[in-house]
């Protein structure tokens, strides 16, 4: 029963959107899976409901609510009468099993080493959208925001000493220029984005193994960026990425995830086909994805899909901190079927992938959006 709730549950937020602030009215379900025909992976899903709404429930205000079972998270933005281009806002959110963490070791899930998290966030950020002379938005974003994370023991927890639980301070710093469609069904956009933060955690100690504690860095710092297109042309649609993050003092809970066949999942994780979801725990890494989709009927939206990553790695403890390179390779069908609701389907090849003592990786992922 638990590895079904986890499978259903484990649920976090897209932060892709046209700009920093969504006016866009949205009332859109996504619902993703992603899981191994070889290996153990843990059970997981990126799930929620979008409701985003400009002028709610008052005039110059833009209301976003995400709900996904465990977790909610609800923001306020509030324009300023005197320059509409600056906005004001606040949010907060939680839910449970948002920290878990379940590492890998050469393709093999170290179940005993896996605990659950959650959390509690509040946070205050101010936005101001800069007039230029393109059709693309240009915003600038600085956010403070505080974190509770509470931690406990899977079934399979042993060995090891769970982190207490603790509080974070961060400063997030944003610069937007354009913006990418969000959903599975989006086809178009143009993107620069860039993103620091600075975070300090009140009443973190030492977790890890018994014996072999991790270093305890109670400050830690990362900075990422990402340029990326979606273009359509006539029935096809072409979309590149290029990006990567550095950080510094960064462990298992505050590195950067990456693996799986997820889609616009980020920060929860970045997107390689073929390998598990969360597989590997970046402190710094580089990232290329292609994506070519040949839409071949009108009626039902039948979309074949092709997708291409590579990506650099640089692990965190207590794994060696050598790059290592992942390439997967992938493809889909996607269809609009009963209701309205987009489907897709789509299998990726690890190359890089170890997987009961050999190489190679097969993973198998399944997606669902509905506009309401």
């Amino acid at each position: 029963m638990k590895t079904i709730a986890l499978l259903l549950l484990t649920l976090v937020l897209a932060r892709s959107t046209f700009g920093q602030i969504d006016v866009e009215s949205r009332r859109t379900l996504i619902l993703q899976t992603s899981f191994s025909l070889r290996g153990e992976e843990q059970p997981n899903a990126f799930g929620y409901f979008w409701f985003n709404q400009n002028d709610y429930p008052w005039t110059n205000t833009a209301l976003r609510v995400i709900f996904a079972g465990v977790f909610g998270d609800v923001e306020l933005s509030h324009f300023l009468a005197a320059n509409t281009n600056i906005a004001i806002g606040a949010g907060f959110g939680g839910g449970l099993y948002i920290d878990s963490i379940t590492p890998y070791r050469d393709g093999e899930r170290r179940a005993s080493q896996q605990f659950y998290g959650d959390v509690v966030n509040a946070r205050v950020f101010i936005n101001d959208t800069i007039p230029n002379s393109t059709p693309l938005p240009l915003n600038l974003r600085a956010t403070y925001g505080v974190t509770g994370s509470f931690f406990r023991n899977a079934a399979t927890t042993s060995g090891i000493t769970i982190p207490d639980d603790f509080y974070t301070q961060s400063l997030t710093a944003e610069f937007r220029f354009g913006g990418i469609e969000p959903g599975l069904t989006g086809r178009r956009g143009a993107e620069l984005y860039v993103a620091a933060d600075a975070n300090y955690r009140s009443g973190f100690d030492a977790f890890g193994p018994n014996g072999a504690l991790l270093p305890v860095h109670t400050e830690y710092d990362r900075v990422y960026g990402s340029l990326s297109a979606k273009i359509p042309v006539q029935q096809t649609t072409f979309y590149a990425r290029v990006g990567g993050g550095l950080g510094e003092n960064l462990d298992e809970l505050s590195s950067y995830k990456i693996g799986g066949n997820l889609l616009g999942v980020e920060p929860f994780t970045v997107t390689v086909h073929g390998y598990y979801v969360r597989e590997f725990f970046a402190s710094d890494f580089g990232i290329a994805n292609l994506e070519v989709n040949q839409q071949l009927t009108q009626e039902h939206a039948v979309t074949i899909h092709l997708y291409g990553d590579w990506a650099v790695v640089k692990p965190v403890p207590p794994a060696t901190p050598d790059w290592n390179n992942i390439f997967g390779l992938g493809s889909g069908l996607s269809f609009r079927a009963i209701k309205g609701i987009n489907w897709l389907i789509s299998y990726g090849y690890g190359f890089n992938a170890i997987r009961d003592g050999t190489r190679g990786g097969h993973e198998i992922g399944l997606a669902l959006q509905k506009e309401f």
